[in-house]
């Protein structure tokens, strides 16, 4: 990944603290479920960022501490304007759920027992699985860039639907060294063929 470009206008900031807001507001269903609208918005509508950094980008979100979704929506952010930029995206992230929770706890039984608001949240969780397969379609160049690639997606895919018990984490840290080693090799092997006469 490169390094960030230099923080630039309040203007800019705003503008990403806002799209971060944004995302946060109108997303349900979990941090999972932001990753599409944070594609859409980052790269698609904004051209802050293009797709093969924002797939590196939901990678080591994936595999840091916390949330993901706050996890790459601050990476984005610091991406595009350094350490404010982050910061403002982070919180942009966080703050409508935090405002949300503190307003549906003041009045949670009467939420609780509203059947339609339990309607609601079931109808939503069925829309986020669709955005989420949209966003992986989206991506799918830009991370299945060769062989290798689609066969440990696939090798993993079947491991997460079949093998439930096997943490998730133990599946990246697993794919992750297979990678090293593999890229590795060819870098070794591409490098050693260039250096030859």
């Amino acid at each position: 990944m490169e390094t960030p470009t230099p923080a630039r206008s309040w203007r800019q900031l705003l503008h990403i603290f806002l799209v971060t807001f944004r995302i946060g507001l109108f997303t349900f269903g979990g941090g999972a479920a932001m990753l599409p609208m944070i594609q859409q918005e980052f790269v698609e509508k904004q051209g802050w960022i293009d797709e093969e950094q924002t797939a590196d980008i939901f990678a080591v979100s994936q595999s840091l501490p916390g949330a993901m979704a706050i996890n790459a929506s601050t990476l984005l952010g610091y991406r595009i304007s350094g350490t404010a930029g982050g910061l403002l995206a982070g919180l942009g992230c966080v703050l409508p759920s935090f405002l949300v929770i503190v307003v549906v706890s003041l009045f949670y039984n009467i939420f609780i027992s509203n059947p339609y608001v339990a309607g609601a949240l079931r109808g939503i969780q069925g829309a986020v699985i669709a955005l989420l397969l949209s966003a992986i379609w989206k991506l799918r160049k830009a991370a299945l860039k060769d062989h290798f690639c689609w066969i440990l997606c696939l090798l993993t895919l079947l491991a997460a639907l079949f093998l439930p018990w096997i943490n998730v984490i133990f599946l990246l840290l697993i794919c992750g060294g297979l990678g090293i080693l593999f890229y590795y090799r060819r870098f070794k092997r591409e490098e050693a063929g260039s250096s030859a006469p």
